[in-house]
């Protein structure tokens, strides 16, 4: 297995949850694999993890629908 992998994910949406303790609002942000558009897209769709991904943060600005992120994987020891 290879100890690090890359993969490109679209950030598709971001909501505004509400959050705990000091934190008012959490924003959570959901990410789709890229398919195509490009030629280093299609390589990504090809040879990388495909799905969904969802996270949240406490910062509004962290993401933003429509900007391309790079994800890595890297195994933990």
């Amino acid at each position: 297995m290879a100890s690090q992998t890359r993969a490109k994910f679209t950030c598709t949406e971001v909501s505004k949850r509400t959050g705990w303790r000091e934190h008012k609002f959490l924003y959570a942000a959901r990410f789709n694999a890229v398919t195509e558009n490009s030629d280093e897209n299609k390589t990504f769709f090809a040879t990388t993890p495909q799905g969904t991904i969802e996270v949240s943060t406490v910062k509004e600005d962290h993401f933003e629908v429509g900007k391309t992120y790079y994800v890595d994987f890297t195994v933990s020891e």
